[in-house]
């Protein structure tokens, strides 16, 4: 049973391997915004500002969304960079180790606000792609409890869609491809590897390794 329970140990040992995500290269991520997740504002800005630790890609995708659902977002330009006053740390991939490194310059995406339709949670989403081709992408979402104010006359809302590129995404049906972005972990630009196919690799495995350790019955 010897040669079994080492294939069964391997087996075990490379589907682990697979399942544990690798770690999140995080390049260019979001340092800060103004204003900041889950705070409340008050004053009626004209606008809303992203600090990312590099600057974002020319075709990347803002959006500011009222309460019902209204985007008063209006297009969105870059900044001059500035220090942080909190540095950064991301992981940078280095002679195949994982490093931290710390950044410390803000480089600023502003996003224009038309107007403030109703007061209550909104939402600013953001999705672009890293100079190291790692999908960028969350969502800010602040209390807004100033004054209302109204469109302006000749204000049309936004339909913009995020660029297909930047959800992986080609072909005609790439347009239509919803807009969240997700608030978690970025993408480690590694391959998806299915569940059920894990979970399979994974049974495999256990159940080599248990007849390799079941005894053998005596003659």
């Amino acid at each position: 049973m010897g040669m079994f329970r080492k294939i069964a140990v391997v087996a075990l040992a490379t589907a682990l391997a697979i399942a544990l995500p690798s770690p999140a290269r995080a390049h260019g991520q979001l340092a800060f915004s103004d204003p900041a997740d889950k705070t409340t504002v008050t004053d009626a800005r004209d606008r809303v500002t992203l600090y990312f630790t590099e600057r974002a890609a020319s075709n990347a995708f803002f959006s500011v969304t009222a309460p019902d659902g209204t985007r008063v977002d209006h297009g969105w330009s870059g900044g001059e960079p500035k220090p942080l006053d909190k540095p950064v740390t991301e992981l940078t991939l280095r002679d195949g180790k994982w490093e931290p490194q710390e950044y410390r310059t803000g480089f600023p995406t502003v996003v224009p606000v038309s107007h403030w339709p109703q007061q209550g949670v909104y939402t600013i989403k953001f999705i672009s792609l890293a100079s190291d081709g790692d999908k960028v992408s969350g969502e800010i979402r602040f209390d807004y409890q100033g004054p209302v104010s109204a469109a302006p006359s000749d204000w049309q809302p936004p339909t913009n869609q995020p660029d297909p590129t930047l959800l992986g995404q080609s072909g005609p049906s790439a347009a239509a491809a919803p807009t969240g972005a997700s608030a978690a972990a970025p993408d480690s630009g590694g391959t998806s590897w299915p569940y059920w196919l894990i979970a399979g690799l994974l049974v495999v495995a256990a159940g080599g390794y248990l007849v390799a350790r079941r005894p053998r019955a005596r003659r």
